[in-house]
């Protein structure tokens, strides 16, 4: 089986033990990437390998704080591949979200996509649909699928989703609701078949991230956001399914 290796510099790896496992290491075509770290380390191997997504797991090693898609520590490694050879393990598929900017700028998402400028406030046509849904006034808007609904969404108040279920989030950051001013100023679930489109009003002033990675982009005049048809998978225990992880990190 061939492998990579992702780490975020602070956790030693055996590769000898990978070798005596009959593992073969294949760093540009791996058919499973071992994330050494915590979740931000998770979601860098993810971008590394975007282009083969389909062809690919990922197996978390936890190395760091918080570790929401790491089932294994670092002293399990023996027995992990043991449980991957043996197909002892379970698939756990999450869907991406995929973005447009500008009609020329596209990627995916694995946690969310930021809109937001903390100094000015910022003014936002919400399109769904291509039908107008509201004005938005206030600091920015996160768009997240199933898999980033337990990370910065949740934090703004944004509801936790069952990664089986083919949506994704829209959720205000520090909306502007009074008299004059109106938002639904609550997080917005839709369907896969949903399409979101942002366009500001004073596109000069608008700070954009992907999974805590700044875009730089200064001219910002629309933002398209759905459901990707990609997705990831990561492995994990049978034992070790979402809503454990959900009690582990938070409960």
């Amino acid at each position: 089986m061939k492998y990579a290796i992702f780490s975020n510099g602070k956790i030693d790896v055996d590769k000898s033990l990978f070798l005596k496992k009959g593992f073969k290491l294949d760093e540009r075509n791996p058919e499973v990437v071992f994330s050494f770290g915590g979740d931000g380390t998770m979601l860098k191997a993810i971008h590394k390998y975007e282009d083969i997504l389909d062809k690919v797991k990922f197996v978390g090693i936890n190395g760091g704080t918080l570790g929401f898609f790491t089932s294994f520590e670092k002293e399990e490694l023996d027995y992990t591949l043991d449980m991957i050879i043996n197909n002892k393990l379970i698939d756990n598929e999450f869907s991406l979200l995929e973005y447009e900017i500008n009609n020329e700028k596209k990627g995916l998402a694995v946690n969310e996509i930021a809109i937001t400028n903390p100094i000015h406030t910022q003014i936002i046509d919400v399109f769904i649909n291509e039908k107008l849904l509201e004005t938005f006034r206030g600091t920015g808007f996160l768009v997240s699928p199933p898999s980033g609904s337990t990370a910065y969404n949740k934090s703004l108040g944004g509801s936790v989703i069952d990664p089986s279920l083919k949506a994704f989030q829209l959720t205000e950051i520090a909306s502007i609701n009074n008299r004059v001013y109106k938002t639904i100023a609550s997080p917005i679930i839709l369907s896969q078949k949903n399409k979101v489109v942002l366009v500001p009003k004073n596109n000069s002033n608008i700070y954009i991230s992907v999974d805590g990675e700044s875009l730089n982009i200064k001219d910002v005049k629309e933002i398209k956001c759905s459901l990707s048809d990609k997705k990831i998978i990561i492995l994990s225990h049978y034992s070790d399914d979402f809503w454990q992880r959900l009690k582990r990190a938070f409960i």
